[in-house]
């Protein structure tokens, strides 16, 4: 047994929190297991002796050791008691000699992206405040007298019909239909009606197709910076997260390869077209060899393509699902980048016999859909109405990134680098190691700015000197006070103003 009765800094628990959950001990020891803390093969206290020790009570440690026996981390021996699992070594465990490149496995810890301070909370109700979010579109130039008379003509054909009386089975249909045309024109994906699973949001979009595919203990892949609720939602079904690096061509197809000799990787989460958060589109060559590593070592690609409609410079990329070989990629896609958070229509496009457990999956969480809204956006698309609001809102969006990139220079000058990617609604900007970003953001608050950190997109916490600025929800007059803002918070000044606080 370990030789240390302070089991609390061991499990590096709060000492403030006189009790602790079940689930922060359990933490605690898969923390301390992958930071070799806790070898394989230590025997641990009895769970009389461990709640004697952290000072609570013993059902809270049976439940915390169960939890960690139940992900394989720890295995109970009858007569002589609980151990850290010695098979871990070889398979889940860091190699501390194997440099330079040796991510680890993360912690099941809740991703800080979540947390809302007081401040941020009061913001939310301010007139005046202003969010740089991470790319959304802005509501107020959607066509309203538009929408208005489309969702007029589906209630009233729904009424007529009598189609409300039947769920959305027919309306699901058309919309459907009306997807996978556009998918087809626009995407060159190779999918019929058959192929989409409507969902309620990017978030549900993962979440079913994740449920269907992992298995507690099952090994994910995602970037080293990425999309914090995806990770979350992992986590949550009990997946190990390992992380590979992020360069000037997208994600690192040479780590990806050694971590599915090292892992029995089961799936990969990418946003290649414009990755999130940094913006970079994954070059065609990386393309073509992480669906030939997808072959090779049977796993899944998750392929979130979340703001496909905006692209500025060139032609887009095609999806990787777009690939006619590939038998590998469930592709997510939605239109509330196109149409705002609003209209909570997503998708998921996957094989029929995918889709068909993603329907039933999808069918007790949520039951029928908006029969009226599904008729709408069917319409919206068939009768090319939401390609005419794409043109002219793609052509004010461009606008406003040249505004932010303009008022960037002029704050920050050779303090910050930019990078222009070739689409999306947000810009990846870098500052110099002199200025702290996360006392910027800090002390941005003071100045009514809301505007996440970096490392925020870490799946692992760590330090990230960048900020990820959505640019589209603000007009340019806007986004000119923000920058102004964000600058005032970047001053000295202000840095001792958010230390005092």
């Amino acid at each position: 047994m370990v030789q240390m009765r302070k089991w609390r800094p061991l499990l590096k628990l709060d000492d403030s929190a006189s009790q602790a959950s079940y689930r922060k001990i359990a933490e605690g020891l898969v923390t301390a297991i992958v930071e070799g803390r806790l070898p394989p093969g230590t025997l641990l206290p009895g769970t009389r002796e461990m709640a004697q020790l952290l000072d609570v009570n013993r059902k809270t440690v049976i439940l915390a050791y169960e939890e960690a026996m139940t992900k394989g981390w720890l295995v109970s021996e009858p007569r002589r008691g609980t151990f850290v699992n010695a098979q871990l070594t070889a398979k889940q465990l860091p190699s501390r000699a194997q440099a330079p490149f040796a991510p680890p496995i993360l912690a099941q810890t809740t991703a800080p992206y979540f947390a809302q301070n007081a401040q941020v909370t009061a913001l939310n109700h301010r007139h005046d405040a202003l969010f740089f979010d991470n790319g959304t579109s802005d509501h107020r130039l959607l066509p309203q007298a538009v929408l208005h008379r489309y969702y007029r003509n589906a209630l009233r054909n729904s009424f007529a019909s009598n189609t409300l009386r039947y769920g959305s089975e027919g309306t699901g249909y058309h919309l459907r239909c009306a997807l996978a045309e556009m998918l087809r024109n626009n995407r060159g994906l190779t999918v019929n009606a058959e192929n989409i699973c409507l969902t309620q949001g990017t978030q549900m979009s993962l979440y079913l197709t994740a449920s269907l595919l992992l298995k507690p203990g099952d090994v994910v892949l995602v970037e080293r910076l990425s999309y914090p609720p995806a990770w979350e939602i992992f986590r949550r079904l009990g997946a190990q997260l390992v992380t590979v690096d992020i360069d000037e061509e997208g994600c690192r197809t040479d780590q990806i390869d050694r971590l599915c000799r090292e892992h029995k990787v089961r799936m990969i989460y990418l946003t290649p077209h414009h990755q999130f958060p940094t913006t970079v589109s994954l070059h065609a060559a990386r393309r073509q060899q992480l669906l030939a590593l997808a072959a090779l070592h049977d796993f899944c690609i998750i392929e979130e393509d979340y703001d496909h409609e905006f692209h500025f410079s060139g032609r887009p990329y095609l999806p990787l699902a777009s690939d006619r070989a590939q038998r590998h990629v469930i592709y997510v896609g939605s239109l509330s980048k196109v149409l705002g958070s609003t209209f909570r229509c997503s998708y998921v496009v996957a094989p029929t016999q995918v889709v068909e457990a993603l329907h039933s999956n999808a069918a007790l969480m949520l039951g029928d859909a908006d029969a009226v809204a599904q008729k709408m956006l069917a319409d919206l698309i068939n009768d090319g109405e939401l390609k005419k609001h794409l043109r002219r809102v793609s052509k004010e969006y461009r606008a406003r990134r040249e505004t932010l990139q303009d008022c960037l220079q002029a704050a920050f000058g050779d303090r910050i680098q930019v990078r222009e990617p070739e689409g999306g609604l947000a810009l990846w900007v870098r500052f110099d190691d002199a200025i702290d970003v996360d006392q910027i953001v800090s002390a941005a608050l003071d100045h009514g700015l809301v505007v996440r950190s970096g490392r925020q997109f870490s799946p692992m916490d760590q330090a990230e000197n960048a900020l990820r600025l959505g640019f589209a929800s603000l007009n340019q007059e806007e986004i000119r006070e923000a920058t102004l803002r964000l600058a005032q918070a970047a001053s000295p000044h202000a840095h001792k103003n958010a230390d005092h606080h």
